[in-house]
């Protein structure tokens, strides 16, 4: 059977028309298949990003939870030093009333002594030498009190640089709270 030429012509055409439907069919393939790669090459760096989010939410919540700790911690310890603070504060007011009562003691004994002294002349020399033991023991106690008022002061000023330090170590601390938390 022979083959017209109109036939052979239609032939030509479809196949000419579906080999250009069948490369652009592959050519959207290809495209497809490419942005099936850049659509997954986005979501695994998304998902590496989450996880990265996560670890560093982690991070950040055991240091918040760090921060909280020491913060109590610190509450703790300043009221500790204040009721301190507080009792050496007493105990210098007890120190230096009894120092002022010490040196009321000593103007009294003075004054005895003064009177003492016109008196001693006809008094016994020992009597003398036991009045001399008593204002040197007196004396001695006044440099005692001192000596305590003295180590209290001391201690008030170190306890205050403590407190002092702990205020600023407490305000430190608090701003990294709030930084955590905003």
């Amino acid at each position: 059977m022979a083959r017209s030429p109109e036939r052979e012509g239609f032939r030509n055409e479809s196949t000419v028309d579906l080999k250009l439907q069948l490369s652009a069919s592959q050519n959207e393939c290809r495209r497809l298949q490419e942005q099936v790669f850049d659509l997954n090459s986005r979501l695994q760096k998304i998902n590496s990003q989450i996880k990265l989010s996560k670890a560093e939410y982690e991070l950040n919540e055991k240091a918040l939870a760090k921060c909280k700790k020491e913060k109590s911690e610190m509450v703790g310890f300043c009221k500790r030093l204040s009721s301190l603070c507080s009792d050496l504060e007493r105990e210098c007011s007890t120190y230096e009333s009894d120092l002022q009562r010490y040196m009321e003691s000593l103007e009294e004994t003075r004054r005895e002594n003064e009177e003492l002294n016109a008196i001693s002349q006809q008094q016994h020399q020992s009597e003398e030498a036991k009045l001399i033991a008593e204002i040197e023991a007196m004396e001695k106690d006044k440099q005692r009190v001192l000596t305590n008022i003295t180590q209290a002061e001391q201690e008030v000023r170190t306890l205050s640089l403590g407190n002092k330090y702990l205020q600023q170590r407490h305000a430190h601390l608090m701003a990294i709270i709030k930084k955590y938390q905003q």
